[in-house]
């Protein structure tokens, strides 16, 4: 099958697996409906032609057999009028020659047993239905020949066509609309379902609740949980592997951190500052990056946790955040101020303290010294916020989306960052359903903002 071409869906299939053999049905119905009904109708016209020979009959026995029978203009008048259909007619003897009637009518095979016999015929370059009937009168045997038009045969088959039609097509056209709705209806508990799975993130990975769906799709969609649980405890399994490397890492690291000061309590770098500032300088850089490293790694996993959000209050993140920081902002001669309000959101609140104090060690890193950081949050426009802003050099309009990648820095930045810092606030954001906004900061600098819904009750 080409790539481009779909597969006809559920919906399509149920439609056409019931349309089809509706409209056979009725199509077939239709049409032995109207042999039914123009048997019927042909029958009533054969009965008129059938009682025009009868009444021959009975003539020609009251009035008696002579070689020329003629009936008055009243007796053929009555017989010949069958308006808009013409009548002709003749009484022949066995010997074929014309005792009464028109003179060129077609000789039909005679019946046997004096039974009345039905035939379609043309006269005159025109179609006719004849009856044909033998009797023995005075025992001599004539027989008795009736004919008419087929106007009022065909007329009467197109009024019955017309009235099948119409009311078989109306009954088609409200059987489809009614299939369309029955399917639709019957397929809205799978649309549910859809939504509900399609409103998901790559990290939700709760079980679908099987009460609210049809129990035709609980085998598929028991095996969809058993998925969801799989996935689960692989993401247990790697967060159990991010402790215990973050463990297995560390341990090296502050190992090697106290050797380092150990030797310069022994004053092994005393003839040679700069190599020491250069040993801690790179050690402080790998244990950064891989605090980094690890954190991506959990926020990017967190997701498919067990358990619910909580209620966080931000300003409470943003407080615990200044004895972090104060430290290196200090350091580096920045002015670290905070503008807060309270303000409660949903959420996991190690991942938005992770988010927050990123985004201020990427501000501190990037801000000259004598410099100015403002870390605020609060509500605003009917949203909780929580944003950094800094009056450092700023992301130019072209970076902005490329910063997000992982290990992206900007041509010609100074600073001795990872490229992780923004990518794991991004991958927090989405976690709690908002993203980053990275704002130009009045005169210079940036701004990096996360809104978020404020909870029901607030």
């Amino acid at each position: 099958m080409p790539a481009d071409r779909k597969s006809p869906g559920l919906r399509q299939r149920l439609i056409v697996a019931l349309a089809v053999p509706l409209i056979i049905i009725l199509g077939v119905s239709s049409v032995f409906d109207y042999r039914m009904a123009r048997s019927m109708s042909d029958a009533a016209s054969d009965q008129g032609l059938a009682d025009a020979v009868f009444d021959l009959e009975t003539h020609i026995r009251n009035h008696g057999l002579t070689s020329r029978l003629d009936l008055n203009e009243e007796s053929e008048a009555m017989l010949r009028s069958n308006a808009p259909d013409a009548i002709y007619f003749s009484i022949r003897d066995a010997a074929g020659q014309v005792l009464a009637g028109d003179q060129d009518i077609p000789v039909f095979a005679l019946p046997a047993g004096g039974k009345l016999s039905f035939f379609d015929a043309s006269y005159h370059d025109t179609a006719m239905r004849a009856a044909v009937h033998r009797v023995s009168i005075e025992d001599t045997e004539i027989s008795i020949t009736v004919m008419e038009t087929t106007r009022k045969r065909q007329r009467a088959q197109r009024e019955i066509l017309s009235g099948l039609l119409l009311p078989n097509l109306a009954v088609i056209i409200a059987s489809l609309l009614t299939v369309l709705f029955g399917v639709r209806r019957g397929l809205l508990p799978l649309g549910a379902v859809e939504r509900e799975i399609a409103a998901r993130s790559p990290h939700d990975l709760r079980e679908i609740d099987l009460a609210s769906s049809p129990h035709e799709i609980h085998p598929m969609l028991r095996r969809l949980n058993q998925l969801f649980v799989q996935l689960r405890e692989a993401a247990e399994a790697q967060n159990r592997f991010i402790a215990d490397a973050a463990h297995q890492l560390r341990t090296p690291l502050a190992g090697l951190q106290t050797q380092i000061d150990l030797a310069v309590s022994e004053g092994s770098f005393s003839k040679n500052e700069g190599r020491l500032q250069s040993i801690e300088q790179g050690t402080a850089q790998i244990g950064r990056l891989l605090g980094q490293l690890l954190s991506y790694a959990r926020a990017e996993a967190s997701g498919s946790l067990p358990g619910k959000p909580e209620r966080v209050a931000l300003e409470q993140i943003v407080e615990r955040s200044a004895s972090t920081f104060f430290d290196a902002a200090l350091a580096k001669d920045v002015d670290l101020g905070f503008d807060i309000s309270p303000v409660v959101v949903t959420g996991l609140q190690w991942l938005l303290a992770e988010a927050l104090a990123n985004l201020i060690d990427n501000a501190i890193r990037y801000t000259p010294p004598g410099g100015c950081i403002t870390v605020r949050c609060g509500k605003a426009d009917g949203k909780a916020f929580l944003e950094v802003e800094d009056n450092g050099p700023g992301i130019p309009e072209a970076h902005r989306q490329d910063v997000f990648q992982r290990f992206y820095r900007i041509p010609g930045s100074p600073s001795n960052g990872c490229g992780l810092g923004l990518p794991i606030v991004r991958e927090i954001a989405e976690l709690h359903g908002t993203e980053v906004m990275l704002i130009s900061a009045q005169p210079s600098g940036l701004r990096a903002r996360l809104e978020f819904p404020l909870p029901a009750n607030d």
